[in-house]
């Protein structure tokens, strides 16, 4: 392989692990725009937009694997249908520690998630800690695209109340919920 071709597949590798890190990245904060800053849900129009917004980051036939979390989903709107269901009322996705590995127009990628939420059941506080195992797949129309996501070693614990409140907010959170905290 001449010097030039060398330097062209590293390139190429490189934009492609941007591009996937620039994803990620707009698939978490779509995930976490789905909240407001006063612990609820957005209106169900602007939920509904969201969770399909963040559903596009996937290619149409993905499969997300989520076991416990989520249970196994294929397709867009299997996956809009559960980002705008999900069981939080605030969530904070951080995604780090990539390792990614580019194979011309496919990619896979391990993640690990840090998540602190809200449940919407009782407004207690988790974090919740997992690995992703992920494929993507680049295409004409829409660049990378998640093709399959695999939750596993998922461990959530909750906060307690210690920890709280996150903000001011959270104590008329907690008076609305049909669950006194710390209760299950």
């Amino acid at each position: 392989m001449s010097d030039l071709s060398q330097l062209v597949e590293r390139l190429h590798r490189l934009e492609a692990c941007e591009a996937i890190r620039q994803l990620k990245a707009r698939y978490a904060a779509l995930a976490d725009a789905k909240y407001t800053a006063d612990y609820c849900r957005q209106e169900p129009a602007r939920l509904k937009e969201l969770a399909a917004a963040q559903a596009a980051c996937f290619t149409p036939q993905a499969v997300w694997y989520g076991a416990e979390f989520g249970g196994d989903r294929v397709g867009r709107e299997a996956l809009a249908q559960w980002f705008e269901h999900s069981p939080w009322c605030f969530a904070a996705h951080y995604y780090v520690g990539a390792d990614i590995a580019v194979d011309g127009q496919q990619a896979r990628a391990n993640w690990r998630l840090w998540q602190l939420a809200l449940r919407a059941d009782n407004a207690e506080a988790v974090l919740l800690m997992a690995r992703t195992e992920e494929t993507y797949r680049c295409t004409e129309a829409h660049g990378w695209l998640i093709d399959s996501m695999r939750f596993s070693d998922v461990q959530v614990t909750a906060l307690g109340s210690g920890s709280l409140p996150l903000a001011p907010g959270l104590e008329a959170l907690r008076a609305r919920s049909p669950v006194p905290m710390g209760t299950n």
